[in-house]
This record gives structure tokens, sequence and C-alpha cells, in this order.
């Protein structure tokens, strides 16, 4: 009761179960990459344009672990055509790996709330705004999606790499 006469109000919680986005709530989008030049565009163009239109705060945050090609140089550019406020590059001099990449960005992170994607176009924007209603209907701590299940599916795979994973589904790798 002190907090809130102290604050001037109640006190905001940091997840709100009626299932909108809270004027407050900002997403960091984390981007690790290594060797996506090609993809970086296109995932980062498609992360804008979703929550643009979506009318979510965000920013992106590019993780690159020291890619040979190039894939620093474009991010750069993309942090300069779309705002060091939207795009957050925090690189690293060398690949140290998927999971220390997601550590790093977390640490830059300003969002109240985390998504992690993938930079080769494995997971479609398109999609976020749907993982945020889930996630504020059900007040749920973690959102997560799947290929296979609903919707779900893998695109342009071959046979092989189709087999591997399904091996490896439910699998903590």
């Amino acid at each position: 009761m002190a907090s809130e006469e102290a604050s001037g109000g109640p006190r905001r919680s940091r997840r709100e179960p009626e299932g909108c986005v809270s004027r407050g709530d900002k997403y960091s989008v984390l981007l690790p990459t290594y060797n996506e030049r090609e993809n970086l565009p296109l995932i980062v163009w498609l992360l804008v344009k979703s929550f643009s239109e979506s009318g979510i705060n965000y920013e992106i945050i590019i993780i690159d672990d020291g890619s040979p090609d190039g894939t620093r140089e474009v991010a750069e550019q993309l942090e300069k055509i779309y705002g060091s406020d939207t795009i957050l590059l925090r690189p690293r001099e060398k690949k140290l790996g998927l999971g220390t990449a997601y550590i790093h960005g977390m640490k830059h992170a300003t969002g109240n709330y985390i998504i992690i994607m993938d930079a080769d176009l494995s997971h479609h924007p398109k999609f976020i705004p749907e993982f945020i209603r889930k996630q504020k209907e059900g007040n749920f701590d973690i959102v997560s999606g799947t290929r296979y299940k609903g919707n779900g599916g893998v695109y342009g795979w071959d046979l092989k790499r189709k087999i591997i994973s399904t091996q490896h589904e439910g699998s903590p790798l």
C-alpha cells in the first residue's frame, strides 16, 4: 500500500493478463548471426513490418559472431537505415556459439519481453503478434512454436535435414 501512495498509483505488473499489449511493453528480438549477409536484410525488414503493422514497441539486437562473409557490415547499414534505437548491433569478435550469443543479447536488451529468433528465416516474424496475443491471454512466462504441430512445417529442406530434425523432436537439443 505504501508503494502505491509513494508512486502515485498502483504498481504495474510486468505481465498483463487482459490479452492486449500494454503501451509500456517493449519486445527485444535477439537475432544471432553467423554468415547471414544475404538473409539479414530480409529478416530485419520482415520484423520491422510485423511490429510496425501491429503497433508493438520493439528493438532488434543483432549479435554477429565475427562472420567472415560481411554480415557485420550489412548489420551496420541496417542500423543506419532503421536507426540505432531500432537496430542494436552487439557484435562479438569470433564464433562463440548460439547459447552465449543469446546471453550476450539479453545483457543488452531494454525490453521487458524477449523474443529469440534465427536469422536464417526458419522463424517467420508474421507469427510474432499471435505469440504475443497467446502470451497475454494465458499470462504465460514462455510461448514457443514448433514445426511439428498445427500450422508448423518446414519448407525448402532436403530429406536428410527433415529426417535429422524429426529424430531430435522432443529431445533437449
